[in-house]
């Protein structure tokens, strides 16, 4: 089990060590990372799980320990939700298809600001005032150090700096049928005839056909989840 747990530790400091300020990455493989059950912690890796037997270190402060239960850097330790996915490149990824950064950070979330600190949400109440200047309003409109006004767009996403986050949309085929999420939004296609487009030029039919940017296709089948690039603003 050990050995299990050196390779997996090694699969992901290869996906992270790319991108060593945050360690957020893209990635087709939305179900791959740590998952809990019954209390437990497990490895998910190409289908199969594993039970985590020691604590595990990751890249970017996150430790994963064998109750179900994760920190990152001093913060409080967190539970895991049954179910839920903490992924390699630091996000989490809900049942439901959501899937949002493990780390602190600021959303646009339909009509008003979120503020999400050790994994817990509250709507931003008064103007936030960034390290570089930037004013964040509650309703998502701001006005930049250098004096630019403009608004944040639903789902786009922040550190508590200020720096720009990337953002994931899911795409998941349960019982039949596919759940987009997008720009923060859980949306249903209600006919398999029905298509939507993707930030990044993916098209998924409610059959669960989907075709990526580069004109290749693939049937989804059930349970399975993917992660495409989400939206990108101008910040």
């Amino acid at each position: 089990m050990k050995r299990l747990c050196v390779r997996w530790f090694v699969v992901i400091q290869f996906l992270l060590a790319a991108n060593a300020g945050l360690l957020f990455a893209q990635s087709n493989s939305a179900t791959e990372g740590v998952t809990c059950r019954t209390n437990r912690t497990l490895l998910k890796r190409g289908g199969e799980l594993s039970l985590l037997q020691d604590e595990m270190t990751l890249p970017g402060g996150i430790v994963v320990f064998t109750n179900g239960t994760f920190r990152i850097n001093k913060s409080k330790e967190r539970q895991l939700n049954e179910g839920q996915i903490l992924r390699p490149d630091g996000y989490l990824l809900n049942p439901d298809g959501s899937i949002m950064p493990a780390f602190d950070h600021i959303t646009m979330s339909g009509p008003k600001v979120m503020v999400f600190k050790d994994g817990q949400g509250e709507p931003l109440t008064d103007t936030l005032v960034l390290p570089d200047g930037t004013g964040i309003n509650p309703d998502g409109s701001y006005v930049r150090g250098s004096g630019r006004r403009s608004r944040l767009v639903d789902g786009q996403l922040l550190t508590l700096e200020g720096a720009p986050l990337p953002t994931l949309d899911t795409i998941r085929f349960s019982n039949g049928k596919v759940v987009v999420y997008k720009s923060g939004a859980l949306i249903p296609l209600q006919s398999p005839n029905v298509i939507i487009g993707m930030y990044d030029g993916t098209r998924v039919r409610g059959d669960g056909l989907v075709t990526f940017r580069d004109g290749t296709t693939t049937q989804m089948t059930e349970g399975q989840v993917i992660t495409v690039e989400g939206v990108r603003p101008t910040w």
